[in-house]
């Protein structure tokens, strides 16, 4: 769809927590993300298993499980594609200015791949249930019960200790839970850390997806939202590397995009493309989809998703240039298009106003056209003319925002 600067009337900013505390708020979109969830559990026991994954409070403070940071990411997905929220609202990325293109092909990113990024959500982090170990602060409660994977046995898949001590974990945290009728789940999360200071890891868990049983879990969700096969290879590549996309970006590092776009040399993919995939998926993961805790309390960190745009602008400034001449080519030709739909072109508004070719109408074709962006003021001919312009401008308004 054709914008000339943004399909929405810029509204004023609020924080990124502001928006994400609205997010969860939010019942249809909360209800939605819940829907998805429920129906990829009844269909994949593997997403069902996931979902009861113990989440680590020190990166995952929005809820004692994984099921809580899907449905997050979710819910934040939903409320962009139903245009309830526009990135460039969010004062963290209002801020970057120079930037503003980036935020919005984001956004239209994001609502174009819907179903890429739903299956990303979804498979993302399915390997961390066989992954799950524990370390536990020294002298803490944790660690008199036991809650010290051995070094030795961290990455190996086979110990039954393993699933042992996760399944020990899920009984005292559900015990634990019992006596907190009356608070939260971020609450009780939180309570049980500081009780307990049990420290939750999945090593490796994201190179998994290459594991022939994740890897068939991928294939069947793409298949199911019909994604093409270069799509689902993508997916992968993000899905192993998912974890190393926010200790790449702790700092602007424009080498790190350099990384990437190596990456997709190697494997055939457009590094353009791979890159853009790249930051929606840090967005929902890194940015939305992880919660935050210290002293004043839960919030939201950006700075990955913003050093990562700053990284690509340094790692080769002329390429961000050139993305930026052919975005405004394209959105000049989708531009034209509609004009030329609406009856707006230069040879319909040559019989409109019944003028020949030349400066006198070039000069009234910029006057009419730069209206219509709200980059002045329509010009008056007599009342017969001027309710057909309105009419053609109502045309290509109503088009413009669908």
């Amino acid at each position: 769809m054709w914008r000339f600067e943004s399909v929405h009337e810029r509204l004023q900013t609020r924080s990124l927590d502001e928006v994400m505390s609205w997010v969860e708020c939010d019942g249809h979109v909360s209800s939605h993300a819940q829907s998805l969830i429920g129906a990829a559990a009844a269909q994949e026991p593997l997403i069902a298993q996931s979902l009861k994954t113990p989440q680590d409070i020190r990166y995952h403070a929005e809820g004692p499980v994984l099921h809580d940071h899907l449905r997050l990411m979710l819910a934040f997905l939903f409320a962009v594609v139903e245009e309830k929220i526009h990135l460039i609202d969010i004062e963290e990325f209002r801020r970057l200015k120079g930037y503003e293109g980036e935020i919005e092909e984001l956004e239209e990113l994001l609502k174009e791949k819907v179903s890429f990024f739903q299956v990303f959500i979804l498979c993302h982090d399915a390997a961390k249930w066989p992954s799950v170990s524990f370390t536990s602060r020294k002298g803490s409660k944790g660690e008199s019960l036991g809650f010290q994977t051995p070094r030795a046995h961290m990455y190996d898949q086979a110990v039954p200790e393993r699933m042992k001590r996760l399944n020990d974990y899920l009984k005292l945290y559900q015990e634990f839970s019992t006596g907190q009728e009356k608070d939260s789940d971020r609450e009780t999360q939180s309570h049980f850390y500081l009780t307990y200071g049990i420290d939750v890891h999945y090593p490796h868990h994201a190179r998994k997806i290459h594991a022939p049983v994740f890897e068939a879990l991928l294939t069947r969700f793409s298949q199911a939202h019909q994604l093409p096969s270069r799509d689902q290879e993508m997916l992968a590549d993000l899905i192993a590397h998912h974890m190393e996309f926010g200790a790449d970006f702790l700092q602007v590092r424009p080498s790190r995009i350099e990384r990437y776009v190596h990456l997709s040399s190697r494997r055939g993919y457009d590094a353009d493309d791979f890159i853009d995939l790249l930051q929606g998926c840090l967005l929902l993961d890194h940015v939305v989809g992880s919660k935050r805790l210290n002293p004043h309390g839960y919030w939201h960190d950006p700075s990955s998703l913003i050093h990562c745009l700053k990284s690509e602008h340094d790692y080769a400034p002329h390429r961000r240039a050139q993305k930026e001449l052919e975005r405004e080519n394209r959105e000049k030709k989708e531009r034209l298009q509609l004009f030329k739909e609406a009856g707006l072109d230069g040879v319909a508004l040559m019989d409109l106003l019944e003028m020949d070719p030349g400066p006198e109408f070039g000069l009234m074709l910029r006057r009419i056209h730069a209206a219509i962006l709200g980059q002045g003021d329509l010009p008056k001919f007599n009342e017969k003319i001027d309710q057909e312009l309105e009419t053609r401008i109502t045309t290509v308004y109503q088009k413009m925002f669908l």
